[in-house]
């Protein structure tokens, strides 16, 4: 028996008819922006709830913040987190460099001391950095990564393709993954043209008068692949890079990050 309102669609979709009519909106899903952060230390406690506008945070005794360069405060109930630069420390009371935008009660949250920094001495052992928010911590939402943002800046040291930002080629590299039980590699990135070679666009941004020169890598994920990265809490996701030379600020390396860009999905 024929549907007489799919009768009317093919009717009206002809190409003599004109087609038909489509208005594509732009998507309304949650933002998402996190960096991929060494994490230091992740059993630190709330003891106090946090309010909206909060920028103290009263963590439990033993937590290690010192306000340190790079250093965040990363706090997580189910699928609400928020990942704060650390401004000041005062015993146990540590002060974040912006208002908090939501409730967070101590049951169900944990604290994470982590450091976002990247420009670190990997060459004796690698270090890692991370996102991760599995569902045994009450996530269920999946997270799509459409772009990866590479910063670094190098002080005087000019950049080329044939360096790894300002730096001479690296030796080892630095690699991208996720794993899940299954572990898949996303390349290994030695100099400015091995970023290239794979799609990203890189950057290089000339100093001022004593300025610091740069050098800025973006992975159009979507727009290379044709799709997005997705990160299920569901299936215990986690997205890892690891820096295995010495690429501290000694080396000339005066600060580098990685920002994942992307949204929530709608949960399915």
């Amino acid at each position: 028996m024929s549907n007489p309102r799919i009768t009317e669609i093919l009717e009206n979709s002809h190409p003599a008819s004109g087609g038909i009519d489509v208005n594509i909106q732009s998507q309304t899903s949650v933002l998402f922006q996190y960096y991929l952060t060494n994490e230091i230390k992740t059993d630190i406690t709330l003891t106090s709830e946090i309010s909206i506008d909060d920028e103290v945070i009263n963590v439990s005794a033993g937590h290690g913040f010192i306000a340190a360069a790079g250093e965040v405060l990363i706090i997580r109930n189910g699928d609400n987190f928020s990942q704060l630069r650390v401004k000041s420390v005062n015993s146990n009371e540590i002060t974040v460099e912006m208002p908090m935008n939501s409730v967070f009660s101590i049951a169900g949250t944990g604290i994470i001391r982590g450091n976002i920094n990247m420009n670190v001495n990997g060459s004796v052992t690698p270090v890692e950095y991370k996102y991760s928010n599995p569902a045994i911590l009450g996530a269920t939402v999946p997270i799509d990564i459409s772009k990866i943002i590479i910063t670094m800046q190098h002080g005087a040291n000019v950049p080329d393709d044939d360096k790894f930002g300002g730096l001479s080629a690296l030796v080892n590299g630095m690699y991208f993954r996720k794993i899940n039980g299954v572990i898949v590699n996303y390349g290994n990135y030695t100099r400015n043209s091995t970023f290239r070679e794979v799609g990203g666009e890189v950057e290089y941004s000339s100093k001022a008068p004593a300025g610091t020169s740069g050098t800025n890598i973006t992975f159009d994920i979507e727009g290379i692949f044709g799709q997005v990265i997705r990160l299920d809490p569901n299936d215990s996701d986690e997205l890892l890079s690891y820096i295995r030379d010495n690429i501290d600020t000694g080396s000339g390396m005066a600060g580098m990050t990685v920002s994942l860009v992307g949204s929530f999905t709608s949960g399915e």
